[in-house]
């Protein structure tokens, strides 16, 4: 039997390695998103938390928002709607950091449900390639073949059907990697914004800061 490379094994299984490519494409451009967006959200630098405590302590609440709203770190939004609120309703401070801190974890989670989607699917889709080529190949030997020559069909036919397996797996694997390391960062961040809140509390813990 002449020696095949890769693509040209996988070009040979058909139709049903299709939705595994489109699939693929997607985790790759997924992974990139969400790695732009963690790198641009810097979430290890949290040297923007100084001035903005800095602020706090003089009772100087605009220079303190001013340092809040000019880092990009996702914890900023919250800092600054936890500042607004002492300036104007300081019983809603705590409920207005809840808020902004919900909608900087739903902005670090987005498009990672689809990333695990793909994760979970691409196995399913590798596993049903792997059956529609055994249906067709059994079709195709049935009654045409017999001894050695079916036997040399069939093995042929199986290892080409399993290729969908292999390639379904070989995305998910990726995937499902990338995913759990997103989760993990995210999950980090939870934790780093509960200590930001504290602090934040802890230098202004006036309950009116006009008083």
């Amino acid at each position: 039997m002449q020696e095949q490379n890769l693509w040209e094994l996988l070009a040979e299984v058909g139709w049903t390695m299709v939705p595994i490519y489109v699939c693929s494409v997607f985790v790759v451009m997924l992974t990139i998103r969400k790695v732009l967006d963690f790198t641009a959200a810097r979430l290890a630098d949290v040297r923007w938390l100084d001035a903005v405590i800095v602020g706090l302590r003089e009772r100087d609440l605009e220079s303190a928002q001013q340092a809040a709203a000019a880092t990009r770190h996702p914890a900023g939004a919250v800092a600054e709607a936890f500042i607004h609120a002492m300036a104007d309703k300081p019983e809603q401070a705590d409920d207005e950091a809840r808020r902004a801190g919900l909608e900087a974890i739903a902005g670090l989670e987005r498009n990672m449900r689809p990333l695990a989607l793909c994760a979970e699917i691409a196995p399913l889709l590798g596993l049903l390639g792997t059956v529609v080529g055994m249906v067709e190949l059994f079709q195709g030997i049935q009654g045409q073949q017999t001894g050695s020559m079916a036997m040399e069909a069939l093995s042929g036919g199986i290892w080409k059907a399993l290729l969908t397996t292999a390639a379904g797996l070989t995305v998910a694997v990726p995937a499902l990697s990338v995913h759990a390391y997103l989760t993990s960062r995210v999950a980090r961040f939870r934790v780093q914004l509960t200590t930001v809140v504290q602090r934040l509390r802890y230098a202004y813990p006036s309950s009116d800061p006009r008083s």
